[in-house]
């Protein structure tokens, strides 16, 4: 007589009741096997993962998973935008750069800020995996507040402020620390710059450039480049460099024609992108040559294109603002994306490939800025 085969348990089991079974399985694990599992899976899974259970959750936000997946060599890069929007009751807006669900396209996600944020006129720096929102105007008085946004949570927390209120400052990094400019008036000059040092979270002053620099100082923009800090004056195009604790002229090709907020370094190279190109900066030559293969990079070519670009791990990512008008009238704005492999073929000539662009946001908002964009790797 013929028997009919047993079929196992699991087959029998229903797709709920696997699943259960399978969570089961993983929750019986120990932390480190645990963590090693997690740090493998690429971040875009982890708003799926944290639903499996509060222990997930509790792993998905430590500290220990993103040093595991550093130990790993897990990390990702991952892009963040800093917008203001004039007339939104938050007009200082920040957003990352997701993956579309089932799709390879991607599209920028609004990061959720705490009322306490600065949100008018203050400046924004990235270290490590922290951005940090610095000064800026509180019922309408200059503030001394920093607030600090962990990339990898989006919790935010309230740092040490600075020693001087400022409204506007400019703020650059190099070496982990802050340095943070102008913003301040009426002010005698010895205060005029300081540093905050990420690790101790402690702020000191910088040596003066002289009075006469700073009052033509108030409204700069700085970088941090090759061991230096350069600010430009927005008000004389001056340059000027803090080397070895002391103020001397900068080199004024590095800023000709651009503005350094507007600038990027990969490889100890500097690069900046602004209205319909992109340039690098030959420090031997000083001259600014431009990226080749990218004459078609902008899709926008009848009206000025406000850039910003951006070390992506190793690429550089490109943003740029589109207003769209019909009859005169504004109709809406676009941000685009593009990311650009960087290939030097000889000495003074470097070339760039458009690994891939995208619309990653539109808004009917027409007083739209695009203020800083960072990478972090997670």
């Amino acid at each position: 007589m013929e028997t009919t085969p047993k079929r196992s348990k699991t087959l029998l089991m229903s797709n709920g009741e696997e699943r259960r079974s399978m969570t089961f399985g993983i929750e019986m694990l120990p932390d480190d096997l645990v963590l090693s599992c997690l740090a493998r899976v690429p971040r875009m899974y982890y708003p799926i993962l944290s639903l499996v259970s509060k222990r997930f959750r509790s792993f998905l936000t430590s500290t220990e998973l993103y040093q595991t997946r550093n130990l790993l060599g897990s990390t990702e890069s991952f892009l963040f935008v800093c917008l203001r929007i004039v007339n939104d009751s938050n007009p200082l807006r920040l957003f990352t750069l997701c993956r579309r669900p089932n799709s390879l396209t991607k599209v920028m996600v609004p990061i959720l800020s705490p009322d306490s944020i600065p949100k008018f006129l203050p400046d924004v720096v990235l270290v490590g995996s922290n951005i940090y929102v610095i000064g800026g105007l509180i019922n309408n008085n200059a503030s001394h507040k920093v607030m600090v946004m962990d990339c990898r949570s989006h919790t935010w927390r309230e740092a040490q402020g600075t020693c001087v209120a400022r409204v506007s400052p400019s703020a650059c990094v190099l070496d982990g620390k802050i340095y943070v400019a102008g913003g301040c008036k009426n002010l005698d000059a010895t205060m005029w710059m300081e540093v905050f040092d990420t690790k101790t979270e402690s702020w000191e002053f910088v040596s003066s450039p002289g009075e006469e620099i700073c009052r033509d100082l108030t409204s700069c923009e700085s970088i941090g480049y090759d061991g230096n800090v350069y600010v430009e004056s927005m008000k004389t195009y001056g340059l000027y460099e803090l080397h070895k604790g002391r103020w001397r002229e900068g080199q004024y090709s590095m800023s000709r024609g651009g503005s350094l907020s507007s600038q990027c370094v990969i490889d100890n190279v500097l690069y900046r992108s602004w209205s319909y190109m992109v340039e690098w900066y030959d420090s031997e030559n000083k001259l600014w040559n431009s990226l080749k293969g990218l004459e078609k990079l902008f899709i926008v070519t009848n009206q000025y294109v406000p850039t910003k670009c951006v070390n992506y791990g190793g690429k550089l990512a490109v943003f740029w603002l589109e207003k769209v008008y019909a009859k005169h009238l504004h109709q809406e704005t676009k941000i685009w994306c593009a990311v650009i492999t960087i290939e030097r073929r000889k000495k003074e000539e470097i070339w760039g490939t458009r690994e891939w662009f995208d619309l990653v946001f539109t808004t009917n908002e027409e007083m739209v800025d695009l203020t800083h964009v960072f990478a972090a790797t997670l």
